[in-house]
C-alpha cells in the first residue's frame, strides 16, 4: 500500500522546466500569450504588504516529502499536501511533530495524493490504516479535509479557511479524481477567504496543462483573497490575479491550447487595459512545493505572502 512506485504522469509533474525556446518551438501562440499576460499591471493592495496595517502574514509550503525545509515566521502556517512521501503512519506523525515545532500561532495542513494513511478509501479489510489514522497526534494543527474552518488571527481580524486534498488522477494515489470530473462545482464556501488545495488550477503556476479547469471555474465563483496549493512541483511561485477581461483572454488561450485567434483576444485585452487605471490583485495565487527535480533533490524557500 505504502511503496507505491512514481507513474510516468508523477514524473511529468515534476519534471524540469524548459528554456524559453522551447516553449516558444512547442507552442508559439501560448508562449506570447504568457508573455503579455506577465506585462499586466497591477496596483498595490492596500493590505499585501509587510507592515500594512491590518494584514496578516501567512507562510506555504507544500509538498516536503518527508524533508524539513526551515520556516520563517508568520501569524498562519499552511501546508498544501504531501507532507510525506508514501504516506505511512510514521511519515506523517514525523511531519506533523515538525510543523507543531513551528511558533506560528496558526497552523492549517490539508493531506495531498502521498498522504495515503489520510484517505479512507486506500484502507484495506485488516482495519489497521483506520486504527492508525485515529492515532495521529495533530496537536495544535488544524487539518481539513474538504471542511471548512475560522480562525483569529493575532491582530484580531477573523478569516474562513477552506482546505481540500484533491487533485487530478495520477496513478493509483490518495484524494483523486477523475481528470474530466468537475468535483468542485459549488463545493468551497462562498464565504472562503483562504482556499487551500492540493491540486492547482489550470493556467496558473501549473506549466499551463497540469491544473484543473473546473477548480479555475470555482476560483472565478469564489474569489477568495489566497489560494495556496502544490502538486506541480515545477509550477512553484507567486502570482497575483485580478479576474478581469485580460486573465480570462489568457486563460482561454491556454485552455485551447493556443490558437491565432485567442492570442489575438488576448493582445486586444491587455492593449484596452493600458488606457485604464490599473486596478489592485483580487486573489493571490501560490504554488509552495518545496521539493522539486526529477529526484526530488531540489529544495526551494517557503513563500511568505501578505493579506
Amino acid at each position: 500500500m505504502f511503496g507505491q512506485r512514481s507513474s510516468g504522469l508523477e514524473a511529468l509533474l515534476q519534471r524540469p522546466r524548459p528554456s524559453a525556446w522551447q516553449l516558444f518551438l512547442q507552442n508559439p501562440c501560448i508562449f506570447l500569450a504568457r508573455q503579455i499576460y506577465s506585462w499586466r499591471r497591477i496596483a498595490r493592495s492596500p493590505r499585501a504588504g509587510k507592515g500594512q496595517q491590518g494584514s496578516i502574514s501567512v507562510v506555504c509550503v507544500s509538498d516536503t516529502h518527508n524533508s524539513q525545509c526551515y520556516i520563517p515566521v508568520g501569524d498562519v502556517l499552511i501546508h498544501a499536501g504531501d507532507l510525506t512521501h508514501s504516506g505511512s503512519f510514521e511519515e506523517i506523525q514525523a511531519a506533523i511533530v515538525w510543523l507543531r515545532q513551528q511558533p506560528h500561532p496558526i497552523k492549517i495542513v490539508i493531506a495531498g495524493n502521498h498522504d495515503l494513511l489520510l484517505d479512507p478509501s486506500k484502507d484495506g479489510q485488516s482495519g489497521t490504516a483506520s486504527a492508525a489514522r485515529e492515532q495521529i497526534d495533530w496537536g495544535d494543527v488544524v487539518y481539513l479535509q474538504d471542511s471548512s474552518t475560522t480562525i483569529t488571527c493575532p491582530n484580531g481580524r477573523r478569516l474562513n479557511v477552506y482546505g481540500s486534498p484533491r487533485s487530478r488522477r495520477n496513478g493509483n494515489w490518495a484524494f483523486q479524481y477523475p481528470r474530466g470530473e468537475d468535483v468542485w462545482a459549488s463545493s468551497v464556501p462562498d464565504s472562503t477567504d483562504i482556499l487551500v488545495t492540493h491540486g492547482p488550477p489550470r493556467a496558473h503556476l501549473d506549466l499551463t496543462t497540469l491544473g484543473c479547469n473546473h477548480l479555475l471555474r470555482e476560483l472565478w465563483r469564489v474569489h477568495p483573497a489566497l489560494h495556496v496549493f502544490g502538486h506541480v512541483h515545477e509550477g512553484y511561485g507567486h502570482e497575483q490575479i485580478q479576474f478581469d477581461t485580460l486573465q480570462d483572454a489568457y486563460e482561454r488561450c491556454i485552455i485551447d491550447g493556443g490558437g491565432f485567434w485567442n492570442l489575438l483576444y488576448v493582445v486586444h485585452a491587455f492593449t484596452r487595459s493600458l488606457f485604464s487605471s490599473p486596478s489592485a490583485a483580487v486573489c493571490q495565487l501560490v504554488n509552495a512545493s518545496i521539493v522539486g527535480g526529477l529526484r526530488d533533490d531540489i529544495r526551494r524557500k517557503p513563500v511568505k505572502v501578505y493579506i
